[in-house]
């Protein structure tokens, strides 16, 4: 009858929901995915000569001139870093005095030095993306149509729920490319015994730079994603219908931007997590606020922005590959899941 019918129709609209719903959630994960393996792979070197220099110490003293300027002092820094690099494949921030046989061997050693941390960081790409994007999309599609929408909200959402999910990754990551560790089964043994504060050592630090990163990140997102469906005049009516070109500029700007912003709390966050409790790297930071003040007054409010030069380049680049990487595998897995309807 009728009613029978109608329910029918009911159920098989709501059948059809659920399953745009599980697409869309599908289709968003391997995005992320997708992006985050390509963007740390490409820029991991980058990423380990960023971490040394935050890690390492110039008293205020010794800053003079133009090497008080943080992206003058990072070029001056970084080819000791470099050079550092070239001499051993063990590299340590402890002792980077070793010497290889060989002169020949400079270039090997400096990648594979460089390339230290690089495991931890691809195993924990899959858990992060599976929290960081999609968890921006479910709060923000939470929160469309709400007085809340135009809020930093889904961005501070964003930011909390993955710094859970990327402390152990980083603190592991980060102590061996600064040499403290060799391997990872030995910083995660050494974490585990709760070395100064164990695998989620700068935990509340990341806390307040994934939130502050999410927010500046997602902000210029919406901004500059509205602005480009503007320009596109109305031809354009969903982010996903823009360009490679239109997304790599997105992309980029946003890194850019995010990175100035949130420079001395990665700094501090990278010190919180790898400092000893004597010799080099002893820090003795008790948080954030601590650190901030602390590294201010011994070296200089610049130092807040040592490894801005490599971060700048990371965040830019990794943003641009990672935002169209990421819309770039959602329009090919909508177009894959439309070419499988209609067959």
């Amino acid at each position: 009858d009728a009613s029978l019918r109608g329910r029918r129709r009911v159920d098989s609209s709501l059948h059809e929901w659920k399953r745009r719903r599980m697409a869309v959630k599908a289709d968003v994960f391997a995005g992320s995915i997708a992006a985050e393996l390509t963007t740390k792979a490409l820029l991991h070197p980058l990423d380990t000569i960023k971490t040394r220099l935050q890690y390492t110490v110039v008293p205020k003293r010794q800053r003079a001139g133009a090497s008080s300027i943080p992206i003058v002092s990072d070029l001056r820094l970084g080819f000791r870093v470099l050079a550092d690099a070239t001499r051993s494949p063990e590299h340590s921030m402890k002792d980077p005095s070793l010497r290889p046989r060989s002169r020949a061997a400079d270039a090997a050693n400096a990648a594979r030095s460089l390339y230290r941390g690089l495991t931890p960081q691809l195993v924990g790409v899959v858990p992060i993306a599976l929290v960081y994007m999609p968890s921006y999309e479910v709060a923000s599609g939470a929160l469309k149509g709400t007085p809340l929408q135009s809020t930093p909200i889904a961005g501070v959402l964003t930011g909390v729920a993955s710094a859970v999910v990327r402390v152990p990754v980083s603190v592991i990551k980060s102590r061996i490319q600064l040499g403290l560790h060799q391997s990872a089964g030995e910083a995660l043994s050494h974490a585990r015994r709760g070395g100064r504060g164990g695998l989620y050592a700068g935990l509340r630090a990341t806390v307040v730079l994934d939130t502050s990163y999410a927010v500046v990140q997602f902000t210029c997102l919406e901004q500059l994603r509205t602005l480009a469906l503007r320009f596109s005049g109305g031809e354009l009516t969903d982010p996903t219908q823009l360009g490679t070109k239109a997304n790599a500029a997105i992309g980029f700007a946003t890194g850019l931007f995010a990175a100035v912003a949130t420079e001395p709390i990665d700094v501090v966050r990278t010190r919180l997590m790898t400092q000893g409790a004597k010799g080099v790297g002893a820090f003795a930071y008790d948080g954030l606020a601590h650190g901030l003040a602390k590294a201010s007054r011994a070296e200089g409010m610049a130092s807040l922005w040592r490894g801005l030069l490599p971060r700048l380049v990371t965040k830019s680049t990794g943003s641009l590959v990672w935002y169209t990487t990421y819309m770039e595998a959602r329009r090919a897995f909508n177009a894959a899941r439309r070419t499988s309807a209609d067959g």
